[in-house]
């Protein structure tokens, strides 16, 4: 067997999926970036909600089972793809420039990229209680301060 011979084609078609339902949190994300100079330095930020990334602070508390909106919205001057731990989430809208989109099928994805300039919105669920993160699926923009904890409760 080649290897193009080892998997059968994909079908024309994919299956639908229901899409999560009517979500009980509506949660806001906000892309920024920072830069401050001196005579012999640059430094560069990268925020979510006006904060840099800090190991000791949960940014967000959810419940298990409970279906949350969450709108990412990019106010930096560069695309940020978009990556959560722990779950997946369907995209239900993107909107840029007043112009909203709706996506053609629902798809179950755990990494969007929000453009410059472009709110997306995503319903998520997540069914097991821990921390995780959720952050830019860019390192140096992650390593940067892009980047929160969200402790899921049971």
């Amino acid at each position: 067997d080649t290897p193009a011979e080892a998997f059968p084609p994909l079908p024309e078609k994919l299956r639908p999926i229901a899409q999560l339902g009517t979500p009980a949190v509506s949660r806001r994300f906000v892309f920024t970036e920072t830069m401050t100079m001196s005579a012999t330095d640059m430094q560069m930020g990268f925020l979510i909600n006006g904060a840099a990334f800090d190991m000791g602070r949960i940014d967000v508390v959810s419940k298990t089972g409970q279906v949350e909106l969450w709108e990412i919205v990019n106010k930096a001057d560069m695309d940020h793809p978009f990556h959560v731990h722990g779950t997946q989430f369907q995209v239900v809208e993107h909107e840029r420039g007043g112009q909203v989109s709706k996506p053609a099928y629902l798809a179950w994805k755990d990494t969007v990229n929000v453009a410059r300039g472009e709110t997306v919105r995503l319903l998520l669920r997540q069914d097991r209680p821990g921390r995780r993160m959720y952050h830019c699926h860019i390192l140096e923009h992650e390593q940067l301060g892009m980047m929160g904890v969200i402790d899921v409760q049971a």
